[in-house]
């Protein structure tokens, strides 16, 4: 599902270096050997950690003036959906810890000579109170989901602006709360330990606190809107949010390849199913319609985040209606990996439900990706409405987009 063989050696020419995806095919042995752990001490080991972030996997959307890549983001979509394909757990990790950061060259100079920057948190919940003080702010608060947070040298959570007689202040743009986001050095960071999952078990997706923390204004993102101080294609949307559809894509990849291997095994005596297994019609039907659908949402993310990359390349902000698409197809292929990988492991029967079977833990992993609010269906509808209205919002609301698909329709506009 990668590039053609001669398309990638002739890429690895032009830049000069290994793809992110021959990069990501490299740790296979390594990632398979680290599956027990992953998945039953429910963390990521060390040297997964090392590797990813040695090897510029961790540091793909990190600003080059930085040390990091600064990838096309298609090569980055082809490492995610390889890494998924061998992991789920490492699959996410590898689309949260990209190296991006919001904070100046000048802030994150310093911070790069002391250590790595590896970055966990949540976005979607405001869970903390901010208060501005003289340098900057302090911030209380306690934010869920925070994927990733084990192996993060740095933290962020969204917060509320409150005024020092504990109101909360509201922003003159548009009357909604004043947030704040802010990045939390480790070492002020309490990690608390919620994450049991049905799947993506290695994630790390507990809860993160902090109490009366001071953030200094230049690690914060203090307007409201999202600031991008590095203006350049990469960081004029949120091309990290379509890694959802590589991961999902990665994942149903691996179930048919399960599958097959499970069909390819010799029955054991007596078991009928097992020696019919991937002989029915049923069978072959469900892998033949399974693996189009994956080809077909592939295309269309992929030419979606290409259109929108070549867009980038020419304006500040991209085209409204091509944010809409990129959400639409983010949507579609998530839902489309999930039913293709329903179809194969159903049809591989009963003993796939035991843990232990590869099989079974992709399909939790898949069961999990799919309940995260950017992308469930739900949210097609701001796309929906914009189709019916055609409807621009502008200014602020125009850039903030990726976020409104979480917090939902902005109250002036129906498709912000």
């Amino acid at each position: 599902m990668g590039l053609p063989e001669n398309a990638q050696e002739a890429r690895e020419t032009e830049l000069g270096r290994p793809t992110l995806l021959e990069i990501a095919k490299s740790f296979e042995p390594m990632l398979l050997a680290a599956e027990g752990v992953i998945e039953n001490e429910r963390r990521i080991p060390q040297e997964i950690t090392d590797g990813f972030y040695d090897s510029g996997i961790y540091r793909a959307f990190m600003p080059r003036e930085l040390g990091g890549l600064e990838v096309h983001p298609i090569e980055w979509l082809d490492c995610v959906e390889e890494v998924s394909r061998i992991n789920g757990s490492v699959g996410w990790l590898c689309m949260l810890h990209t190296g991006a950061t919001w904070a100046k060259p000048e802030v994150m100079k310093p911070i790069l000579e002391k250590g790595r920057w590896i970055t966990a948190g949540n976005l979607g919940r405001a869970g903390g109170k901010a208060y501005k003080v003289p340098g900057g702010y302090r911030v209380s608060g306690r934010w869920p989901f925070s994927s990733g947070s084990p192996d993060a040298t740095y933290l962020f959570g969204r917060s509320v602006l409150y005024t020092d007689d504990d109101q909360p202040v509201t922003h003159p743009r548009d009357g909604l709360p004043w947030y704040l986001t802010g990045y939390f050095p480790r070492s002020e960071v309490t990690l608390i330990d919620t994450w049991d999952g049905m799947g993506l078990r290695g994630t790390g997706s507990g809860d993160i606190e902090v109490k009366d923390v001071f953030i200094p204004a230049e690690l914060m993102n203090e307007m409201g809107v999202w600031e991008r101080p590095y203006d350049r294609p990469l960081y004029r949307v949120l091309f990290t949010v379509m890694a959802h559809s590589a991961h999902a894509l990665g994942l149903a990849r691996a179930g048919i390849e399960e599958f097959t291997k499970l069909a390819a095994q010799a029955a054991r005596r007596g078991s009928t199913r097992q020696a019919r297994l991937g002989r029915k019609q049923a069978h072959q039907i469900a892998v033949a319609k399974a693996d189009a659908m994956l080809k077909a949402a592939r295309l269309l993310v992929w030419d979606t985040v290409e259109k929108a990359w070549a867009d980038a390349q020419e304006k500040p902000i991209i085209d409204y209606e091509l944010r809409i698409m990129m959400h639409e197809a983010n949507v579609y292929a998530v839902r489309t990996a999930k039913q293709a990988l329903d179809m194969v492991f159903e049809n591989a029967g009963s003993p796939t439900i035991f843990r232990g079977q590869r099989l079974e833990r992709i399909h939790r992993d898949m069961v999990t990706a799919a309940q995260h609010t950017f992308i469930a269906e739900g949210t097609l509808e701001n796309s929906g409405q914009y189709w019916l209205t055609k409807d621009l919002p502008g200014g602020p609301e125009l850039q903030d987009l990726e976020m409104s698909f979480i917090q939902g329709p902005h109250p002036q506009h129906g498709a912000y």
